[in-house]
């Protein structure tokens, strides 16, 4: 057995201690220096905690680790113990705690999928994650992970990307550590301490103009049945999502309506969609060119339906040369076009397939012309009296 002293220890001391000895700390209890018999010098912290275990840490290796950094770390282990702790056992919790890596995968393979979140969210948090989270703050251990960490995170993406990429990283973010809580592997949410970046709200939509240079460029355009497309996401309002999933069981072309299935809306809940005659027209068509599919826009082999309209939509676009759009705001045209000729917002609102009027606000466009003439009729009302 090593033989045993207790001194305070100092550098000196421990220059000098002999070889396969542990000589103890008189300042903080459990706290000591052990010398092999090869005359390797180590930092250990023993102890016994209120439930009768024992244990032995190594807390650090001299003279890489100086005795007062070992007596600091010393110090706290002691606290811990006086307090009920067990060192060993949290160090163990600590080096098998889970990384924000580990926890992206669960929350983007294992809950996404359980709590029935759509395959394209699912790929937009993993793809913002891989690129601006996971590369600084992988390999963190979640309970690690700080409010400031969240910040820079946040405010990184901002610079490199957009004020809108970076809150709804943030989101994807908050709903991690809010499952990191739930799963026991952290109290608390860092998200919370961090303010979203404040954003414009965006009133993108095509003038009457553009809309008749893009009907153009459609009838113009090669792929006609890609084009259809187009003119369905922009004669209905639907998301791009609801389009190229649609099944023809959905429609009643007699009746004029499209019934969107829970399963395809964004608010999971059935969407009953009454068509004008000349969408209803064109998707006669549409079904006599391909009668042998059950999709309205089949993918290559016909037997899943087309996953994208992105590059017939870019050429398109270009072809019709309104300058730049995003085809969501397809949906906010439809919106502007229905309201500008008459339509309440309840109309609007129930049209997209909004469950909140506030949400319908935000596509509340009116064309210039008839905000123009409103505001001119006000004016002249007003002066009528003078």
């Amino acid at each position: 057995m090593p033989r045993r002293t207790s001194q305070r220890l100092t550098k000196t001391l421990i220059d000098n201690a002999a070889n396969d000895s542990v000589v103890w700390d008189a300042e903080v209890p459990g706290f000591g220096l052990r010398v092999t018999p090869a005359g390797s010098r180590s930092f250990v912290f023993q102890f016994r905690s209120s439930r009768s275990e024992q244990g032995r840490l190594t807390v650090g290796r001299y003279p890489a680790m100086s005795v007062e950094q070992a007596r600091k770390i010393a110090r706290a282990y002691r606290v811990s113990v006086d307090q009920g702790g067990n060192p060993s056992r949290d160090r163990k919790g600590s080096r098998e705690a889970v990384t924000l890596s580990e926890l992206a995968t669960h929350y983007c393979e294992v809950y996404g999928p359980q709590r029935g979140l759509k395959a394209q969210t699912i790929s937009d948090a993993r793809r913002l994650l891989d690129r601006y989270a996971l590369p600084r703050f992988g390999r963190r251990k979640v309970i690690e992970i700080t409010v400031g960490d969240i910040r820079c995170i946040h405010n990184d993406t901002r610079e490199k990307v957009s004020r809108y990429q970076a809150n709804k990283l943030r989101a994807v973010l908050s709903r991690m550590f809010t499952l990191a809580i739930q799963n026991e592997w952290r109290s608390d949410n860092p998200c919370r301490g961090v303010e979203k970046f404040q954003e414009d709200r965006r009133w993108n939509y095509l003038s009457p103009a553009q809309v008749t240079a893009l009907l153009d460029a459609c009838d113009s355009y090669r792929d006609q049945h890609a084009a259809d497309g187009v003119r369905l996401l922009l004669f209905t309002g639907a998301r791009l999502r609801e389009v190229t999933k649609a099944t023809w069981d959905q429609f009643d072309l007699d009746q004029g309506f499209w019934v969107k299935p829970s399963s395809h809306t964004k608010t999971k809940i059935v969407h009953r969609l009454p068509l004008a005659p000349a969408t209803v027209e064109m998707l006669h068509r549409m079904r006599s060119e391909r009668p042998d599919t059950p999709f309205l826009f089949p993918g290559r082999d016909g037997t899943k339906p087309r996953v994208d309209l992105k590059r017939p939509w870019q050429c398109i676009l270009e072809s019709a040369d309104i300058g730049h759009h995003r085809r969501h705001d397809l949906r906010r045209t439809n919106a502007s076009f229905m309201l500008s000729t008459g339509s309440d917002l309840m109309t609007v609102g129930k049209s997209l397939g909004h469950t909140q009027a506030s949400t319908t606000l935000g596509y509340a466009s009116l064309f210039h012309t008839v905000q123009k003439d409103g505001i001119t009729r006000a004016t002249e009302l007003m002066r009528a009296g003078r």
